[in-house]
């Protein structure tokens, strides 16, 4: 059995970035709390090119969409919330396009999402963008996330794309 074939290994970078994004978020003073959730997307990145790595080697194409997604990332920084809302929106769209395009075969693929919707939560609390009822703050990052996941695991599903969560050879 090759090194990449067990399950620990498969799994390790996006339980580490699932840990590392929820304390960057958790124990951030609540002045940086946005700046942190940023920051735990930018580590959710790193360790999903982490988690390509261990599957089939990084392929060379990915690096110029690699070294654009770190730079838009810390790009907003400074932005603060604005910046915030615009990354996550860009974010969300992208993974929603991607995973139901292509399937979702591994973990940070259902993780990053998360961390992006809960940076436009965060984002539009802090810029006071929330509506009443349904469009408070979350409701729709959370139903988005649960149409988009479904859709997602459905096409996982029918592109039989299970198998490297599952254990078997990439």
């Amino acid at each position: 059995m090759a090194w990449n074939e067990h399950l620990w290994v498969r799994y390790l970078p996006g339980v580490v970035a699932a840990a590392g994004g929820v304390a960057l978020i958790v124990f951030a003073p609540p002045r940086r709390r946005i700046g942190f959730a940023v920051l735990a997307t930018l580590l959710g990145l790193t360790y999903m090119e982490a988690e390509y790595w261990i599957a089939h080697r990084f392929p060379e194409s990915g690096v110029p969409f690699f070294v654009l997604a770190i730079a838009l990332t810390l790009l907003t920084l400074p932005f603060a919330s604005r910046g915030a809302l615009g990354l996550s929106v860009v974010g969300l769209a992208f993974f929603a396009y991607v995973n139901i395009r292509y399937g979702a075969p591994y973990l940070l693929d259902y993780v990053l999402p998360l961390f992006y919707a809960l940076l436009v939560v965060l984002a539009r609390r802090e810029g006071g963008w929330r509506g009443g009822g349904l469009l408070a703050a979350g409701w729709p990052e959370t139903l988005w996330l649960i149409a988009v996941n479904a859709v997602t695991i459905w096409r996982t599903t029918a592109l039989d794309k299970w198998g490297w969560l599952l254990g078997r050879p990439w």
